[in-house]
């Protein structure tokens, strides 16, 4: 497989809309992989449907060494990886945990995605300066919303040496993704359409044969430990997905799937699945859809009964807000779940970061005394709630007041999201 990372001096430069171009574009030549530096749920979504394939999230963070076994394990049988970076490339918890830090880590080399909108020259400056800093393995550059040909001449008048031009993308209002509070917008029904024509643009304004050949070549040995996920005997998984509920990190559903057999439900469409012995519903934008999920009782008596039961149910953010007692949004009061005699309010600022948590008991994710990592996102907040908690927050905001984690028998809900693959010990493996 060959590999490459698309990064940049800072968000909203264009890396997701040039990265899935690229990657629409080199399918046309082979299997692509599509990669997300850190923890994101949306960015990946748009990868899937520029390549046809799910998208692995890379995050030294939380998972450590282990973003190499994943990269590699991820992109046996493709021929090209396209790894999308996160903010700017030196950015990362405490100046760690960076674009530059998986590229140093995994061997790859880097494309600076330029926004030339502000400025000219300077570009070249800036570009310096993100080899040098660090010297990362930079290799081209792609300059985004320029203005003329004669723009882009000045732009990249003084690049640094062994930085390939690799030619520019002009200034289109139309070909932007637009986002919302905790990111992008979902995809939707002229998500495609809007990748293939930017794909268009950019197979025609950039050398892609020689962004080919500045890519590095990773062989991959064969899988010899493949699990069979194929299996009738195996029990049934239910999870959570809609509109309202759909952050799921890939690799957490393949680690799933090697002990239970996945069925999705809609909390959205009133739907339930029975004889389902593991309950997952993951975060989303269930305030989005208030009024459906407060009138769909056939499903929320469903999971009543499930966690009255004592089945595994584990709930993330939006997930915990579904569960809760009532969730508040511009004054108005919707009924959840109510599981949990707990108030979410969406009259928040917007809380982002990683977590530390540290389990107090024992619980269906972890035993007691076990240290996990995942992010918190959300603009939400718990305005008061009465049940025990399973975790201690070492790093985050959780629940507010140093926990998280609500727990009531076998039911769990916490604020931050996890990647299962990075944390050694979670019993839902």
């Amino acid at each position: 497989m060959k590999g490459i990372i698309i990064s940049s001096d800072k968000s909203n430069s264009g890396k997701t809309t040039i990265s899935l171009a690229l990657m629409k574009i080199l399918s046309k030549y082979g299997k692509v992989r599509g990669y997300k530096v850190g923890p994101d749920f949306i960015d990946p979504k748009f990868h899937e449907l520029a390549t046809g394939y799910p998208s692995i999230n890379l995050d030294y963070f939380i998972s450590g060494k282990m973003v190499k076994d994943y990269f590699l394990k991820y992109g046996r049988g493709f021929d090209y990886g396209i790894v999308e970076g996160v903010m700017g490339l030196y950015d990362g918890l405490g100046g760690d945990y960076s674009t530059y830090h998986i590229s140093r880590y995994l061997g790859l080399p880097i494309i600076i995605v330029m926004d030339c909108g502000f400025n000219s020259t300077t570009a070249s400056a800036i570009i310096y300066g993100l080899k040098y800093f660090g010297n990362a393995d930079i290799r081209g550059v792609i300059f985004n919303n320029v203005a003329s040909r004669s723009h882009h001449h000045d732009c990249a008048i003084k690049l640094p040496p062994g930085v390939m031009d690799l030619g520019y993308i002009k200034h289109d209002n139309e070909i932007n993704i637009k986002s919302r509070h905790l990111g992008l917008y979902l995809p939707d029904s002229s998500t495609i359409s809007k990748i293939k024509r930017v794909s268009d643009i950019v197979e025609e304004q950039i050398d892609i044969n020689s962004l080919i050949s500045i890519m590095e070549n990773f062989e991959i040995a064969e899988d010899k430990d493949q699990i069979n996920t194929d299996s009738t005997d195996k029990p049934k998984a239910a999870i959570a997905l809609d509109d309202a509920f759909s952050f799921y990190y890939s690799t957490n559903l393949d680690l799933i799937r090697r002990n239970y057999n996945i069925e999705f439900f809609s909390p959205l469409r009133n739907e339930v699945v029975e004889d389902a012995e593991l309950i997952y519903i993951g975060g989303g934008y269930p305030e989005l859809y208030p009024k459906y999920l407060q009138d769909n009782k056939r499903t929320i008596s469903w999971l009543i009964n499930n966690s009255e039961k004592g089945i595994p149910i584990f709930a993330e953010c939006g997930g915990l807000m579904y569960l809760s007692k009532t969730l508040e949004i511009g004054g108005n009061s919707f009924n959840m779940v109510g599981i949990f005699n707990a108030e979410v309010s969406m009259n928040s600022s917007l809380t982002i970061g990683y977590t530390e948590l540290m389990s107090e008991f024992e619980n269906i994710l972890v035993e007691k005394d076990v240290k996990i990592k995942g992010h918190e996102f959300h603009k939400s907040k718990v305005l008061n709630y009465s049940e025990n908690t399973v975790f201690r927050n070492i790093r985050g905001k959780g629940l507010g007041d140093g926990k998280d984690g609500m727990v009531y028998k076998n039911t769990l809900a916490t604020y931050s999201h996890f990647m299962f693959l990075g944390n050694e010990g979670f019993l839902i493996q």
